[in-house]
């Protein structure tokens, strides 16, 4: 079993890479969501429901987009070389 390293996800240099804004909306997403868990894990402050008050709705939105945003991200080490004609 040989391990093979792809090309990163954010590299657009050279070619255009058609998922990188994707992947940079995702990794920020991700990153708003690890925040967001550590402030609850450490100090017990939720900061989306905190900034967003009294809408638990688009709480759940926000949260589900995070989620998705993470869901894409376990696809990331997989996706390969996205210009590889084989």
């Amino acid at each position: 079993m040989a391990i093979t390293f792809t090309r990163s996800p954010f590299e657009t240099s050279g070619t255009r890479n058609p998922l990188g804004t994707l992947n940079w909306v995702a990794w920020a997403l991700v990153v708003i969501g690890a925040l967001n868990w550590g402030a609850l894990g450490f100090f017990g402050i939720d900061l989306v429901a905190s900034i967003l008050g009294s809408t638990p709705m688009l709480s759940r939105i926000i949260y589900a987009i995070v989620g998705i945003a993470g869901l894409y991200f376990l696809s990331v080490p997989f996706q390969g070389d996205l210009n590889d004609q084989r």
